[in-house]
């Protein structure tokens, strides 16, 4: 039997694929399934770029497939006989529905023919070529380039401010034409070895999707790096090469043994989808497709490639403007240009987006959009950006002025929004003035100094911190724990979809053993880096910092897999650290590095691992090459920071001349300093210590949540997802109120697009996301190296009217005559 459903809000027919009656095991898939092709005014189109009406008549051809329809707001307004002959048109039952709601679908993702979820369909092939090869020198040798020229690039440009990276997408659209270059003039002279064959063939999207998932998994600075800083220029101690290569080896490498471990959990199922990933499969596709593609959808009919290619110039050359010409459309606070605003407090903390609550979000600037959240706002899911400005709303809009203006824990003495710690005379707080003999605290020059003081834009972010972290493990227990206990039993518990059945039929999968023996090698070399050497951290220490990475990494993994954000560790292990090891700056450091990116970096891997799955790269030639470009990364960055350390006059030094003041290696060590001292911040009795109340308020919330979707699953309180509501806003400060605000609001546009035109989004969205990000990738560089670097500035009004005003220069409301101090008399 078949049906089809009938969307009377959009006008358009649903043809769904047979599929056997069953239910998903994973609830996402069932909530998320909208199988098959449109039809409107009669006519029938592709739904995805892979979908045609052959697949459906060869799916009505299968015996052992049916339908399964449950539903309550509609009734079958017609039917005809099953025993229809293939060749002729398919008759339908009908079934009218008010909404895109299709959960009263049920069925076995095995059977199917697509992906369950329509963002995948929109443009991931469900085809494959295994006959691709791209272990050849050619993928090695551009990989191994590519690597190092990125890796370097951004290393050095790191230790400098303004700091520049260079995207992993700037290597996407570079290696293309590199690549097309050589497969058109090398001649094709074939040695014994087809490995070493002058031209291996065509460039495949396979070859260019490893050059690209090596790039983004290595070129940025490792967290390590700024660690090394810390050590050598600012605590003194240099261990040697040895020591710093075999630092960063680890914190890389550690989590690449989690991620394969993990990945029948948060990879293999197709409800993980990587939301992310999709940008570059789309412009992947975009490049590398052969397909005719002439399908006119809402009157648009310009191929994908020529889309990407038109939003890629205009972004190149509008972000010219905000990013050089005219920095007040990037800053555009323009309500406080004026004489009568540029001062005052009250407005300045209205609309100020540096230092404010950003009442009016609005910006000509990608770059501001995306200082918000973490993942494309192309590829977030709205409901995810929605519990997170609902978050922000609450916390920054609301209970931030009012916690402010009643100068709650002195906070008028501070800035609204500021990154920066304070004393009591409204200085930053000078770190030097409390370490003691042997880079330690000394506790007695605390009590001289000053109390630590911190603006309540960054106590919230802690507050918000500490319930995520508590809140990710009842939600994902919640959620998702019957699925992870039968995967946990049968990596094929809840079925494979269609591109993990191609990828298992056509190579050879990578054995958990495999990815067990990295992480086995690299624990072995984590206890060698931190025992041989003094580093302060004794072996005990490295376990219990482990222990965070390896516990949270499965909760972490689902999270970010299917809402594109991450509840970062870098407060909460911070804090275990100083608890366990005060007055101990290194120490905590190292607990930080090794509880907090081994984590985040087999993350990187896991999303790797899934864009890997979607272009059917061979999986043992990608973990070979995956390693491989670490441990050459690694040991280039190390090398490049070592011959600035020699080479450049001053470094890390405030005054440097060329701007090498390693702000970043400077942040993190004044970190490491303050949290040192928790026992005097939020221990009992201590003026922070109510916001360890979030512990609890976390975990009670996320069940409050799940409770709200069980009873109203499809209405907007049942999507209430609590470590989103609680970790989205984590980038406040050095983000603003201001700049969610963009976010938000550049998504609900997008989400109007998707509702408004849907086979307008399912064509152009993702390529749209691919040519803003890439253009604007692309025009940093080229600012910062052809105008910023040498020295190059543009002096008018446009660019200073935005930097005289009280939101750019961090004023806070009260200000201390000279001299005098706020805040307690005794503090310790």
């Amino acid at each position: 039997m078949r049906y089809n459903f009938i969307n009377k809000k959009k006008g358009y027919n649903l043809i769904s694929s047979d599929v056997k009656p069953s239910t998903f095991s994973d609830h996402n898939t069932k909530k998320s399934i909208e199988m098959g092709l449109f039809k409107k005014n009669n006519q029938i189109s592709e739904n995805s770029i892979t979908r045609s009406k052959d697949d459906d008549l060869e799916a009505a051809s299968s015996s052992k497939s049916q339908i399964k329809a449950k539903s309550t707001e509609g009734s079958i307004l017609d039917s005809h006989n099953e025993e229809a002959k293939l060749g002729k048109e398919i008759e339908e039952n009908v079934i009218e529905i008010e909404s895109d709601d299709y959960s009263f679908v049920e069925g076995d993702i095995s059977l199917l023919n697509n992906s369950p979820y329509p963002e995948v369909r929109e443009v991931v092939p469900n085809t494959d070529d295994p006959t691709i090869n791209i272990n050849h020198w050619r993928t090695w040798v551009l990989t191994t380039i590519f690597v190092i020229v990125f890796s370097a690039v951004n290393q050095f440009f790191s230790l400098r401010y303004p700091s520049l990276t260079i995207n992993y997408l700037v290597a996407q659209v570079i290696a293309y034409p590199v690549g097309k270059f050589l497969a058109r003039v090398l001649p094709d002279i074939r040695f014994k070895y087809p490995w070493f064959n002058l031209n291996p063939g065509p460039y495949t999207i396979k070859e260019h999707g490893i050059l690209t998932i090596c790039v983004a998994l290595t070129s940025s600075t490792p967290y390590a790096m700024n660690i090394l800083i810390s050590t050598t220029n600012f605590f003194k101690r240099d261990f040697g090469t040895g020591y710093e290569i075999l630092l960063v080896w680890t914190t890389q490498c550690l989590g690449y043994g989690l991620a394969g471990l993990t990945k029948r959990f948060v990879v293999d199922p197709p409800s993980m989808i990587w939301p992310q990933t999709l940008i570059s499969v789309s412009m992947f596709e975009a490049l590398h497709s052969s397909k005719i593609d002439s399908q006119v959808v809402n009157g648009w009919k310009i191929s994908r490639y020529s889309f990407f290619l038109v939003v890629l110039i205009i972004n190149f050359v509008w972000y010219w403007f905000p990013g050089f010409i005219f920095k007040g459309l990037s800053y555009f606070n323009f309500v406080l240009w004026g004489s009568k605003t540029r001062n005052n407090f009250v407005a300045n903390f209205i609309f100020g987006v540096s230092g404010g609550i950003g009442a009016l979000p609005i910006t000509f600037d990608y770059t501001q959009i995306t200082q918000a959240m973490t993942g494309s706002p192309f590829a977030t899911p709205f409901s995810v950006i929605a519990n997170t400005y609902l978050s922000v709303f609450i916390f920054f809009i609301l209970i931030l002025p009012i916690l402010y203006f009643t100068n709650t824990w002195y906070a008028k003495y501070l800035p609204v929004i500021s990154a920066g710690t304070f004393d009591n005379k409204q200085k930053k707080y000078d770190v030097n003035k409390i370490m003691g003999d042997n880079f330690r605290i000394d506790k007695e020059k605390y009590k001289q100094y000053s109390p630590l003081f911190v603006p309540f834009s960054y106590l919230l972010s802690y507050a918000l911190n500490f319930a995520a972290v508590t809140s990710l493990f009842v939600h994902v227990g919640l959620y998702h724990g019957k699925d992870i206990w039968r995967k946990f039993r049968d990596a094929r518990a809840g079925g494979l979809d269609i591109h993990q059945r191609l990828y298992l039929k056509n190579y050879k999968q990578v054995p958990d053993w495999w990815y067990a023996v990295v992480f086995v090698v690299f624990l072995a070399l984590s206890f060698v880096t931190v025992c041989h050497w003094d580093t302060g951290l004794p072996a005990w220490g490295l376990v219990v910092a482990l222990l965070i990475s390896i516990v949270t990494f499965l909760p972490q993994g689902i999270l970010e897999a299917t809402t594109n954000q991450e509840v970062g560790l870098n407060i909460i292990t911070e804090l275990i650290g100083g608890y366990i090891f005060p007055f101990r700056p290194m120490a905590n450091l190292l607990i930080k590095i090794y509880g907090f990116i081994v984590m985040r970096q087999g993350l990187n891997l896991s999303r790797d691992l899934k864009l890997g799955l979607y272009l059917k790269i061979a999986p043992r030639i990608l973990f070979f090459i995956q390693i491989y470009s670490t441990l050459l990364a690694g040991v280039t960055q190390v090398l490049v920071q070592q011959w600035m350390r020699s080479n450049i006059e001053g470094i890390c030094e405030p005054s440097q001349k060329d701007g090498f003041i390693c702000a970043g290696a400077r942040t993190i060590t004044n970190a490491a300093v303050i949290w040192s001292i928790p026992q005097y911040l939020f221990s009992a009795g201590q003026r922070y210590s109510p916001l360890l109340l979030f512990f609890i308020i976390g975990p009670v919330l996320s069940f409050c949540g799940w409770l709200l979707h069980r009873r109203w699953p499809d209405k907007i309180i049942g999507k209430f997802n609590a470590p989103i509501f609680f970790v989205g806003p984590g980038n406040i400060p050095p983000a603003t109120p201001y700049n969610y605000g963009c976010y938000f609001v550049l998504s609900a546009f997008l989400n109007w697009l998707r509702n408004k035109w849907p086979r307008w989004d399912a064509k152009y969205k993702f390529i749209m996301g691919a040519g803003v990000e890439t253009g604007v990738a692309i025009s940093v560089v080229v600012i910062f190296l052809c105008a910023q670097y040498p020295g190059g500035k543009l002096s008018w009004w446009g660019n200073e009217v935005y930097k005289n005003t009280i939101d750019l220069k961090g004023s806070t409301y009260y200000k201390l005559p000279e001299g005098q101090t706020f805040g307690p008399d005794k503090w310790w």
